[in-house]
């Protein structure tokens, strides 16, 4: 059984998509394999405030391309950098991990494709931890939401732009770091040669973190959409939730999924051999 929770603004669109009980199933069974929700997510000891608090996140973004549920809150002229982009970090993803770095390979061949061996008092290369590193992108066999996301992309009134799952500790007010949030591609011809640029959609950022007494995760956005003309679509909202409920943000034009589940980091295991 998970929890949902939907915001309280909602336009007819995004209203209409979750007010049949059939409807409200398939966004839930999404999230089919959380854990049972409790009231009491938060240890109120004085040792477990202390210690980094981690959790799985997970994040779908998509639009509502109803044009009718859209003229219900006009698009405006902002600066994408007004929504937190410039301060904001970004998920990493596999692919770059699984790249080694320009200073491990050798430079005195052309072209340059073995790994150097490190030499005495340099830094050791190391394949990052899913398990222990935060702010990587996992794979989607970490996804709860993989059944509500083609139920978006089988739709023509809405289309996916963003889904992430990644884990991190949570931060306090004030001391977290926004993420940065960009999908959806719009291609444009440019005017005078012919040539084509991609521009996102989607961008902004979220920002997670504990409110002041400790016992809710705080979920910002600060989130828009293109909507032509040098306008866009703002999805800008504040949640406080508890852990393990299956949250909907609303607006007329853009709409968030969200999720977070307390995550235990493993203990580190000491592999090294002992000296005899």
């Amino acid at each position: 059984m998970t929890n949902s929770t939907l915001s309280k603004r909602s336009s007819r669109g995004f209203g209409s998509m979750l007010n049949t009980a059939q409807q409200l199933a398939l966004f839930a069974k999404g999230a089919a394999s959380v854990v049972l929700f409790s009231a009491s997510v938060f240890s109120t000891s004085v040792a477990s405030a202390q210690a980094p608090r981690w959790f799985t996140y997970e994040l779908s973004v998509f639009s509502n391309e109803n044009v009718v549920d859209r003229s219900q809150e006009p698009p405006v002229s902002v600066d994408v950098t007004e929504l937190g982009m410039a301060r904001a970090r970004r998920l990493t993803q596999l692919s770059e991990l699984l790249a080694i770095p320009e200073q491990y390979f050798v430079r005195d061949t052309e072209p340059a494709v073995l790994p150097t061996p490190l030499q005495p008092g340099e830094s050791s290369y190391r394949f990052a931890d899913l398990q222990r590193d935060p702010n990587i992108a996992l794979p989607a066999s970490a996804s709860d939401f993989q059944q509500t996301n083609r139920a978006l992309e089988r739709s023509a009134d809405y289309r996916l732009l963003y889904h992430a799952v990644w884990r991190a500790p949570l931060e306090d007010e004030g001391e977290s770091t926004p993420l940065r949030i960009e999908g959806g591609l719009r291609v444009e011809e440019a005017k005078t040669d012919g040539s084509q640029r991609g521009e996102r959609e989607l961008a902004g950022t979220i920002d997670l973190h504990f409110n002041a007494r400790r016992d809710r995760i705080v979920l910002d956005t600060q989130l828009s959409l293109d909507a032509g003309n040098g306008q866009r679509f703002l999805n800008r909202q504040s949640r406080e939730m508890r852990s393990t409920e299956f949250h909907y943000l609303d607006s007329p034009a853009l709409g968030v999924i969200f999720l977070a589940q307390p995550f235990e980091v493993p203990a580190e295991v000491n592999t090294a051999s002992e000296s005899p």
